[in-house]
C-alpha cells in the first residue's frame, strides 16, 4: 500500500511538473494516462480514439521502448518533436 501510494505521489509530481514547463496538452493528457496505467496498457492503447497519425506513430515506438523503460527516462524522439511544434505555436 505504500508503494502505491508512493507511486501515486510521483505521479501527481509528474503531471504537476507537465503542466508548469507548458507541456502540450495532448501529450500531457496520454503521457499521465500511460504514466498511471502502471504497465498494464501499451501507449497505443492510451492514444485510443485520437487518429492523429503523428501520435500513432509516437505510441508505436514508445511501445517498443516499453513502459519501465518510459519510467526510467527513455522516452521516444517523437515525443520532441511534437513538443517542439507545440512550443513553436
Amino acid at each position: 500500500a505504500d508503494r502505491v501510494k508512493c507511486f501515486q505521489m510521483s505521479a501527481d509530481n509528474l503531471h504537476s511538473w507537465l503542466r508548469s514547463v507548458d507541456t502540450c496538452e495532448v501529450l500531457e493528457e496520454h503521457i499521465m494516462r500511460f504514466v498511471r496505467s502502471r504497465d498494464s496498457e501499451q501507449f497505443i492503447d492510451c492514444i485510443a480514439g485520437n487518429r492523429d497519425p503523428i501520435l500513432s506513430k509516437l505510441a508505436k515506438s514508445q511501445d517498443k521502448i516499453g513502459w519501465r523503460r518510459f519510467m526510467e527516462g527513455m522516452i521516444s524522439k517523437e515525443f520532441c518533436k511534437i513538443q517542439d511544434t507545440h512550443s513553436r505555436l
